[in-house]
């Protein structure tokens, strides 16, 4: 080789490595850009499927929501064996029972939305647990009303009243006793009674004394609210006749039987107005007859309750408990229909 051909040869290969750096420099250049622009793309892959993963999520969201029940359907959850029909500030009910077609108004027109809408669906519930099971143990005594109409109003009464075919519930009472659905219980005895006239009772009071009784006795859903609300006195409470619901209540669990319902005689009796206030030892002896108290007097009688735990147990307990006089006494159990 000639001695001029080797400079031109170093410059030949260092020419070619310059070239040759550079080409890698603009390969680096090159995957530099392309892992950005991938980079880039996974990152606006990310965001595309984060707005696509929001944008599915958000109308599941909204679907979950759903409209409160409206009383309409309440009520047909809760009864669905009856026929209800809402027209304007009235509930209309129907519905047959024992082979005996009742009916339930609820009157709206004073109604000032105190007592809620679940409340009044409860209150329709009672009356198809509690009026139909009384009216047929003491219907044919009376002939009260099939049809009752319960008005809920903001008016001037305390708690509530019975007019004939018509109770009044104020429209505050629930509102502030929410438990106390069982006054009405003691409200649909009064229809039961249909007229009795205190001037033919040994006391007067034996009308909310029997309308008591039977708050007690029917209770609704065996006294879930009743007995945390509202409960029987003992006799050291109601020391006399006049005064004590339990007395009736002891009646009824301790001496009815299978061929004498005692407190359907006592119904009648009240009734029936054949014995004015000074004749009732006379009427006692009609109630008692043909039970294990025949020939006993109303004293007697009363001084075997007074000595008996009956008149001691408390009838208390929390909401939906069982008492101590139930516990060992079932009352509710022995109600039943006409003899």
């Amino acid at each position: 080789m000639k001695k001029w051909m080797l400079p031109a040869l170093c410059l030949l290969l260092t020419g070619c490595a310059a070239s040759s750096v550079q080409t890698a420099d603009r390969t680096a250049q090159t995957e530099a850009v392309q892992t950005t622009t991938q980079t880039e793309a996974i990152e606006t892959t990310t965001q595309t499927e984060a707005v696509q993963t929001t944008t599915q999520t958000e109308p599941v969201q909204t679907t979950t929501q759903t409209e409160p029940d409206s009383i309409q359907d309440m009520l047909e959850r809760a009864l669905p064996d009856v026929r209800t029909e809402l027209l304007p500030e009235q509930i209309v009910q129907k519905g047959r029972v024992q082979g005996t077609d009742f009916t339930l108004t609820v009157d709206l027109q004073k109604w000032a939305q105190l007592t809620t809408e679940p409340q009044i669906v409860r209150l329709c519930e009672l009356f198809w647990e509690c009026y139909p099971r009384m009216y047929a143990r003491f219907h044919d005594l009376s002939d009260p009303p099939a049809a009752v109409t319960l008005a809920i109003e903001n008016e001037g009464y305390e708690i509530a009243a019975t007019d004939g075919l018509t109770i009044h519930l104020h429209d505050r009472w629930l509102y502030d006793n929410p438990g106390d659905y069982d006054c009405i219980t003691h409200e649909l005895a009064h229809v039961i009674q249909a007229g009795w006239d205190g001037e033919f009772l040994e006391y007067s009071s034996y009308i909310e004394r029997f309308a008591d009784c039977c708050r007690y006795e029917y209770a609704m859903q065996n006294g879930i609210y009743n007995d945390a609300v509202w409960t029987l006195q003992t006799v050291l409470d109601e020391p006399t006749r006049e005064d004590s619901v339990r007395f009736l209540v002891w009646l009824d669990a301790c001496f009815s039987d299978a061929d004498t319902d005692i407190l359907r005689r006592y119904f009648r009796v009240c009734h029936d107005m054949q014995y004015p206030a000074d004749r009732w030892d006379a009427a006692w002896q009609e109630i008692f007859s043909q039970t294990a108290l025949e020939g006993k007097t109303v004293g007697e009688v009363w001084a075997l309750y007074q000595a008996s735990d009956f008149a001691y147990l408390s009838a208390e307990a929390e909401e939906g408990g069982v008492s101590d006089l139930l516990a060992q006494y079932p009352v509710r159990q022995r109600v039943r229909g006409p003899e």
